[in-house]
């Protein structure tokens, strides 16, 4: 596999991949906003970027909107998010301690500084993926076995899209975002993952047995859409 990163206007940084079992142009966008574009090996790399400048609608679409961080907003289940500027330093640099993010930066910078927003989002991702790890895992364990669906392993993910997934083999991945929302959808997306350990596909057979160990499974589905996958700032 050889690769090629380019920058096009509009769009910013692409990663153009060779592969050579690739048969067509594949397109993706990252939970970073990231775009990475894979084709034949015999491909010019311009095919793709051609390919690319094709979509920047869709991209732009797939792309997570920019979210802007301030004082006082609430991460997480508690912890507050709070920032000082500072003369003696020469980047941003954050501490998580005791309920509260903060983002100390150069006095030269403002808060809203691409550098010390990238600092704040770090912070809150750390607080955001503790209090998944611990809690995604204890819903998943116990409804699994309320159920009698066990699962494989469990992979806790930061994704742009999709609230959960599991494969053949019952390994589960669960969106670090979830913690955020209320219980009842928690468990609603964990009910519809374990249910994908007996059904694969989104048949009748699926929603019927999902219904069985969520009853409101419906009502849930279309509470989901309300939300995206991102950080809620209380």
């Amino acid at each position: 596999m050889s690769l090629k990163a380019f920058n096009l206007d509009s769009i910013g940084n692409v990663t153009v991949y060779k592969r050579r079992n690739n048969r067509r142009i594949n397109l993706s966008v990252n939970a970073h906003g990231a775009v990475r574009v894979s084709i034949p090996i015999w491909m010019p790399y311009q095919t793709g970027l051609n390919f690319v400048r094709s979509k920047e609608s869709w991209i732009i679409k797939q792309r997570p909107p920019k979210q802007v961080f301030t004082n006082a907003q609430t991460i997480g289940q508690d912890h507050e998010l709070a920032f000082a500027s500072s003369p003696y330093l020469e980047k941003p640099k954050i501490t998580v301690k005791d309920g509260l993010i903060l983002v100390k930066y150069p006095s030269h910078q403002s808060i809203i500084h691409p550098e010390v927003q990238a600092a704040a989002l770090k912070g809150a991702l750390k607080v955001i993926r503790s209090q998944a790890e611990l809690k995604l895992l204890t819903r998943l364990d116990f409804i699994a076995q309320q159920t009698g669906l066990p699962y494989k392993s469990l992979k806790i993910k930061r994704l742009s899209r999709r609230w959960g997934s599991c494969d053949r083999e019952k390994n589960i991945v669960l969106n670090l975002y979830l913690v955020q929302l209320p219980d009842e959808l928690i468990d609603y997306v964990i009910c519809h993952e374990l249910t994908h350990t007996k059904v694969l596909n989104h048949g009748a057979d699926f929603w019927t047995a999902l219904k069985q160990i969520s009853p409101q499974a419906a009502e849930l589905k279309v509470r989901l859409r309300q939300y995206s996958p991102a950080i809620i700032f209380q």
